[in-house]
């Protein structure tokens, strides 16, 4: 990301070359911030891939970074280690169990930064946020956290959670959200304005163009036939990502057009339930469970259009790679999602939890596939022009500067 310099011929006699070696000397190189980031990580999802996106982007001649998270109890960090790993970066594992050892946890991450003389520590998610905050009483490392949505879950462990989570926010040096509908939430929960600054995520596309007869041949091999119509969601299976309000819908969509098929590319603890579900529903034939999916930009390249009806969102990275493939996509109207789908032109936004609008607004891009590639058409200009990962990095730098000043 660091700018450089173009060589040209020079216009300088050699003879004069060391005069001038002489008299001008280099400024002296900035010293790299050293930035840890640290995240409570369930299951491999949109704040993961933010949080690599960035970690991947940073100048290495302006920062080094580092990463950990949280052992948890059955591996459930695993997906997101390998993904880490293979980008080719090194995770360091903090303990922690059910118990919550918040204590010895912070003891392990403040060990940790300083092995490795960390300035900044960027956190992501409660957990990881109070231990963090715990960790900067003992050192004296810089602390910034991100929020990425605010929610009234009705879930007395999760709200709870959310609770802690803004009394120890507040105690941060530095506090972010990724997006502007986040930012606002935050200024309810207490935050001021001026404490407050969006660092949206960015977007680095990955375009896949198949050749026609190459796509028929892919689409064929995951069992669908020529003519059948293939919607795609890409979440994790969670309450707040609303799967089984989806499968509802579709098996609307299926008994008025059965040359169509859902794709569900994810992982989560309501898998077993989304399972019953399609068994409940009798979808087994036309529903098809994809796990975790590496290779997303390829995957998404052989589908129709994609379904996304969150009850809960910030601006959702599956999102945005279905922009950057040119999908149509039809989501529910909430969270973040305004920020990057403006509906009627790139896109569909369905508000409320309506089954019947939201199958109506899916069926409408299945008999209208010009209404519908012309969706893809703009969604993908402005996800390749307007929300780069250049952009938000260079915000992202600015910010850790603004924290250790040179």
């Amino acid at each position: 990301m660091g700018a450089s310099l173009a060589s040209h011929p020079s216009t300088v006699s050699s003879a004069v070359l060391p005069a001038l070696s002489t008299e001008v000397e280099a400024a002296p190189a900035r010293p790299k911030l050293r930035v840890l980031h640290f995240i409570h990580t369930m299951a491999y999802g949109g704040v993961e891939t933010a949080v690599l996106n960035w970690i991947r982007a940073l100048d290495r001649n302006e920062f080094e970074v580092h990463l950990a998270c949280f052992a948890n109890p059955g591996e459930t960090e695993r997906p997101f280690v390998e993904a880490a790993e293979r980008m080719g970066l090194q995770v360091a594992k903090i303990g922690w169990n059910r118990r919550k050892p918040l204590w010895r946890a912070s003891s392990q991450l403040a060990a940790l930064l300083r092995e490795r003389s960390i300035d900044i520590v960027h956190s992501h998610n409660c957990y990881a946020d109070v231990v963090t905050l715990l960790t900067s009483w003992r050192t004296k490392v810089k602390t910034i956290t991100t929020a990425y949505v605010w929610f009234d879950y009705r879930n007395w462990k999760r709200d709870l959670l959310q609770w802690i989570d803004v009394r120890a926010m507040r105690r941060f040096d530095c506090v972010t959200a990724h997006c502007e509908n986040t930012r606002l939430e935050s200024l309810k929960r207490g935050f001021r304005a001026e404490d407050v600054r969006t660092l949206i995520c960015g977007f680095e596309t990955h375009r896949v163009d198949l050749h026609p007869a190459t796509r028929r041949h892919e689409r064929a091999a995951l069992g669908v036939a020529d003519g059948d119509t293939v919607l795609i969601n890409v979440a994790r299976f969670y309450p707040e990502k609303a799967q089984v309000f989806l499968l509802e819908c579709f098996a609307r969509i299926a008994a008025q057009r059965p040359r169509v098929v859902l794709w569900l590319a994810g992982v989560g603890p309501l898998e077993d339930e989304l399972r019953a579900t399609v068994e409940r529903l009798g979808l087994q034939k036309s529903v098809r469970f994809l796990g975790f999916v590496v290779g997303l930009p390829d995957l998404l390249a052989l589908a129709d259009i994609q379904v996304h009806p969150a009850h809960i969102e910030g601006v959702p990275l599956a999102i945005c790679e279905g922009m950057a493939a040119g999908l149509p996509i039809v989501a529910s109207e909430v969270g973040g999602l305004p920020e990057i789908l403006d509906h009627g032109a790139n896109g569909v936004l369905v508000p409320g939890h309506s089954h019947e609008r939201f199958t109506a607004e899916v069926m409408r891009l299945i008999d209208d596939p010009q209404l519908a590639a012309g969706y893809g058409v703009r969604a993908r200009r402005f996800i390749e022009n307007d929300y780069s990962l250049r952009t938000a990095i260079r915000r992202v730098e600015a910010t850790y500067r603004e924290l250790v000043p040179c």
